[in-house]
Parts: structure tokens; C-alpha cells; sequence
């Protein structure tokens, strides 16, 4: 199963509705709708049909918006405050979503397959290259290394440089 068919399963199984429209006057891509007494919404652009990366991009962060944020809008940004507000909601959504579209026992398996290469990682895991990348900020944001086993580690604190440190006890 693709990532992009587990995130509409996923909609699916939440009766999420996903629709397709021109979003260009919006200026997003996406977008989460949620209103009293009416179904669970997504909004995608139709441009994310011709791009298979920014489509599993797009739709894992709208639903990571449905499984994280209550009652933010973008319509209700005033002042300073409401966009930092509204930053903490992008973030949770993208941490959602990286969570949910990679494992960090997927990075641990691809480390000690020795794929470092960030391009590389996107390929094997089919998912596009911002994704790992926000995966692995993410990680490094919470975490100082991953234990890959047998003494080595991938060390996190020089983040976007990826380290692995070989413990020789």
C-alpha cells in the first residue's frame, strides 16, 4: 500500500470527505473544513492530481490539521499573537503528519542500510524529500540521537548534518 493510498484510508476510515477544486484564489493548496452538524472536509487543489510528492504532502498536513488543531481559521489572523498561534498550529499539523508518513524505526532500518542521503531516503520511502526532512528537524528538535543498534547512533544535535557515532567499548 502507497503512503498516498494509507492517508485516504485513513480519511476514509474518519469519514473525512476529500474534494478537488481550484484552491489559486486561496492561495493554499489545502485546506480543512470543519463545521457543526456537516461532514469533515478536505480541500485539495487540482494541480496536487499531476504531483504525486506535494498531492502526500498536501493531504497528510490537511489531516494532520483534522487529528490536531480545534477551532483555528486562517480568517481569524488580527494580530502578532494569532500568528504565532496559528504557527504552532502549522507545526503540530506537519509533526502529524511526518509521524504518520515515517516511522523512526523506518529512519533506523534506512541508516543502517547506510542510506544517508536525504534524496535517498525520500525514494525508498515514497514520500516526498521535505517530509524526511521535516522528519529528521523534528527528531532533533526532541530527541539528541537514535539508537540504531549494536552500539551506534545517529547524532541529532548537528541537525541538517547527519552523524553516526560508533560506539567502540
Amino acid at each position: 500500500m502507497t503512503k498516498l493510498d494509507m492517508l485516504y484510508n485513513l480519511a476514509n476510515k474518519h469519514n473525512i470527505q476529500i474534494h478537488f477544486f481550484d484552491l489559486t484564489i486561496t492561495g493554499c493548496l489545502g485546506l480543512n473544513i470543519e463545521k457543526e452538524n456537516m461532514p469533515s472536509m478536505i480541500f485539495l487543489d487540482n494541480s496536487l492530481k499531476k504531483d504525486k510528492n506535494k498531492h502526500i504532502e498536501v493531504l497528510a498536513e490537511e489531516l494532520g490539521h483534522f487529528f490536531t488543531s480545534v477551532g483555528i481559521s486562517v480568517g481569524n489572523i488580527k494580530t502578532y499573537s494569532d500568528k504565532l498561534e496559528l504557527n504552532k498550529v502549522e507545526n503540530k499539523a506537519d509533526k502529524w503528519a511526518t509521524n504518520f508518513l515515517i516511522t523512526d524505526e523506518e529512519i533506523i532500518n534506512l541508516i543502517n542500510k547506510n542510506i544517508t542521503d536525504i534524496n535517498e531516503m525520500a525514494e525508498v520511502l515514497s514520500v516526498p524529500y521535505e517530509i524526511v526532512l521535516k522528519k529528521l528537524k523534528n527528531l532533533s528538535i526532541t530527541k539528541q540521537y537514535l539508537d540504531l543498534g549494536n552500539g551506534k547512533y545517529l547524532m541529532l544535535t548537528n541537525f541538517p548534518n547527519l552523524i553516526i557515532y560508533q560506539d567502540i567499548l
